[in-house]
């Protein structure tokens, strides 16, 4: 998103804040003395080199080194800043630099508010003012039941996080530490003795997949550790422990979202049912997608046409085929013969919309007997001789 420059200057704004705790009657006191947790962040193009409150103008000042373009996504939690007429939320106002920025991605839940703020190579610090701020205390980690933790998980599944981006839920009552990693992008380490929540970048690219990891420990013997990473309203991986200085370790692929073109996306069943992206059959329909169908014009339409369908139920067959074995088994007897059938593809020159439609239409048919032709023909055997 391509920050624009506000009309209204930095002063301006910051009489409007101030007219508007007038009005709600919101007052803060002075928080530069006080200690506060800092907030949960990933930066990209920058180091953060620290946060300030600012009472007066009910701002958090965040000093930033930069390297490069960037962007930081934080999560401010509502106890530490917030954004509010009555009861109302409000955006907040954020300058990075000299510049305020018109708009931005953020993320609401009743607890926090996440922001995506891009960064330039000239920026060294950022400003975001709310309408309240408060010193964030930090207290003594608490045990959460097994249905508290499901029910929050639930609730940020719910939640709508940005195209293109997933979540990585933390959940603890001990000291831990460790990181993650998207291909392609920096290694991130991450730390704390609580629940945290960390939305980072996780798009497949037009060809191909991206994978991320993600590895924690702890660092007590006694505690619980679970981490979650949900993207598109789905989990697609978590592991927990509760064992002495327990560590846990996911890896999995980006999930491309549904408007993602033709070239985006995974076999997501084929994955599921073979068990590995480097599984043969996976690899075999993704060379037929890349270097056949989508080397010509009817073999593009095809595919637009094909993921619109593919990707409304795909998803959710995926999920029950890891949960379920059995139901894994039943669909990889019940995809073999088409993935064989489409193998053909692979030996054939596809340079023209003729070879294209040709081949195509010939393969719709093949299949159909098989799934649809062989089965009637076997009842009716049946039935024939009873």
């Amino acid at each position: 998103m391509t920050p624009i420059i506000q009309p209204l200057s930095m002063n301006v704004k910051i009489i409007v804040i101030s007219l508007f705790l007038v009005t709600i009657g919101t007052f803060t006191n002075p928080a530069f003395a006080q200690q506060f947790e800092e907030p949960n962040y990933t930066i990209r193009g920058a180091e953060v080199s620290g946060f300030e409150i600012d009472s007066e103008n009910t701002s958090l000042i965040i000093s930033i080194d930069t390297r490069a373009r960037g962007e930081l996504i934080i999560t401010l939690p509502r106890s530490l800043i917030d954004a509010k007429i009555g009861s109302e939320d409000i955006e907040f106002i954020i300058s990075v630099g000299v510049l305020d920025l018109d708009s931005f991605d953020e993320v609401k839940t009743s607890h926090d508010r996440t922001v995506t703020i891009p960064i330039k190579r000239s920026s060294h610090e950022i400003t975001i003012i709310g309408t309240q701020v408060f010193s964030q205390v930090t207290s003594a980690p608490t045990v959460q039941s097994q249905q508290q933790i499901e029910e929050m998980i639930q609730a940020e599944l719910r939640s709508e996080i940005p195209e293109g981006k997933a979540k990585l839920l933390i959940f603890s009552n001990t000291e831990w530490s460790g990181a993650f990693q998207v291909a392609g992008f920096d290694v991130t380490e991450i730390n704390d003795q609580r629940d945290r929540i960390v939305i980072f970048e996780c798009e497949p690219p037009l060809v191909g997949e991206r994978a991320f990891g993600a590895k924690i420990k702890k660092v007590t013997e006694e505690g619980y550790l679970k981490i979650v990473a949900i993207q598109n309203q789905k989990i697609i991986a978590q592991e927990s422990t509760d064992e002495h200085f327990g560590e846990v370790f996911i890896t999995e692929n980006c999930v491309s979202s549904f408007t993602t073109g033709p070239e985006g996306g995974g076999c997501l069943i084929a994955t599921a049912t073979y068990g590995s992206e480097l599984a043969p059959q996976v690899q075999q329909l993704r060379e037929l997608r890349d270097n056949k169908l989508l080397k010509t014009e009817s073999g593009i339409e095809f595919m637009e046409s094909f993921n619109d369908f593919y990707y409304s139920f795909s998803p959710v067959i995926a999920d029950y085929e890891r949960e379920n074995p059995a139901f894994r088994e039943t669909v990889k007897l019940a995809i073999t013969p088409m993935i064989s059938s489409l193998s053909i593809l692979n030996h054939v020159d596809l340079d023209s919309e003729a070879k294209v439609l040709g081949y195509g239409i010939s393969l719709i048919l093949l299949n159909i007997g098989m799934y649809v032709g062989v089965p009637a023909i076997v009842v009716v055997g049946i039935k024939k001789r009873f």
